[in-house]
């Protein structure tokens, strides 16, 4: 019997040894959980029962369960844009030849088909962009998720919205004696210029100009210019554009045009843009530009790709366009604990873990994701080579008597 005893601690000291060199050899794994062994002792049993006394010292120990330990590791800045670390709880889904996996490795890439995989080429899942480029919502079907990296078309303006200040203390100008000229400061107030693109992703700039035409009373009125011009200053085109009013808080309540171009310098379709100036504003402060919005753009190369906290796969151009390719999405269970560890940093789902909850980054209690960095395995390698020196010294402890155990035989075998 005493033999069996020291065999299970031996055997227990040997599980737990293995467990704390998995460990240790892990220590640089990205995303790596460390486990812990348990274990419980052994007692023999009888139908008849005790006689009011335990005098049963045990049949040794055995191991009990390996509980994986989920807390989360260091992040560290790695500065590739594609190394992506869960800030919080969570897990990546990726589709691997034998099924669904899950992880914490955020080691991402772009494959040759522009597939976003990991590190093991795994497929990285998540949730599709709709076709307008916009961003991707929970409620669309998980799958894989492609980076298009051919180039993107040029698109001519077709809206400009310009939302600026006009100052109260501008002196009105009569367009009667004094008409508008580009070439003569005095016949306007102010003036701004917007890079506008026609259908080849041609820039022009286009300037616009202000006059006040009534002094003070309401409605405050300003006449607009236009002067399209090519990056050498030639003139393309120009004429009248809106007329703005404003009432007596100093808010717009009329002015758009639509500027026609007919014909181009480089044969580009004819250019007609709707310009607007809503949200401007009449007041005592100074001319500034608050915004501008323009729907156009010239062409652009594919420049690269980012991940955004929200798990938003954004792709950039070299003209500075970005366009949404999909979102990442993350997992989460019941009890993370209960997964089954596998080959490749994975975790398999199981009975005891439940089945997995998927969710956009940052929503429904999953951690936001965090660009050019990663996750750390979770060990405390201070703390692992303590808990192996204990490991060894049971070790040696059981095998010690073993030793002994055997030397008790000997002696009986050869008492006459």
């Amino acid at each position: 019997m005493t033999l069996s005893v020291e065999l299970s601690g031996l055997q227990a000291a040997q599980t737990n040894l293995d467990t704390i060199g998995n460990n240790i050899a892990n220590v640089g794994t990205v995303g790596f959980k460390g486990s812990t062994p348990t274990f419980a002792d052994v007692y023999g049993t009888s139908l008849l029962g005790s006689a009011g006394k335990n005098t049963d010292p045990g049949q040794g120990t055995t191991t009990n369960s390996l509980s994986q330990l989920f807390t989360e590791g260091s992040i560290s800045q790695t500065g590739n844009p594609l190394d992506v670390a869960i800030n919080g709880n969570g897990f990546f889904q990726v589709q691997t030849q034998t099924g669904v996996a899950f992880t914490r490795d955020g080691a991402l890439q772009l494959n040759a088909g522009g597939f976003l995989v990991n590190d093991t080429g795994a497929l990285v899942m998540g949730y599709g962009a709709p076709a307008s480029g916009s961003t991707a919502t929970a409620a669309g079907t998980l799958g894989t998720i492609q980076v298009s990296e051919s180039n993107l078309a040029a698109a001519a303006t077709t809206k400009l919205t310009v939302d600026l200040n006009l100052p109260t203390t501008d002196t009105p100008i009569n367009t009667g004696t004094t008409p508008f000229s580009v070439t003569n400061p005095n016949s306007y107030n102010q003036s701004t210029t917007t890079t506008v693109y026609d259908s080849l992703g041609t820039p022009s700039s286009l300037t616009t100009f202000f006059t006040q035409v009534s002094g003070s009373g309401s409605p405050s009125q300003w006449q607009t210019h236009y002067e399209l011009s090519n990056s050498s200053g030639a003139m393309i085109a120009s004429g009248a554009g809106a007329a703005l009013t404003f009432n007596s808080s100093g808010a717009l309540t009329a002015g758009s045009a639509t500027i026609n171009v007919a014909t181009l310098p480089d044969g580009a379709a004819p250019l007609s843009i709707a310009q607007n100036f809503t949200g401007s504003t009449l007041s005592d402060l100074a001319f500034g530009v608050n915004s501008v919005t323009n729907d156009g753009s010239a062409g652009g190369q594919f420049a690269g790709v980012q991940v955004a906290s929200d798990g938003n796969v954004v792709a950039q151009y070299s003209n500075g366009s970005t366009r949404a390719m999909g979102t990442i999405a993350l997992a989460n269970f019941e009890n993370p604990q209960g997964l089954t560890a596998i080959n490749g940093n994975n975790w398999l789902p199981s009975v005891a873990s439940g089945q997995p909850v998927p969710n956009m980054p940052g929503t429904a209690g999953l951690g936001a994701l965090e660009s050019g960095a990663l996750e750390g395995s979770n060990i405390d390698l201070s703390t692992q080579l303590v808990n192996l020196i204990v490991a060894q010294q049971a070790y040696q402890a059981n095998v010690q008597g073993i030793n002994i155990d055997q030397q008790d035989v000997q002696k009986l075998l050869t008492l006459q």
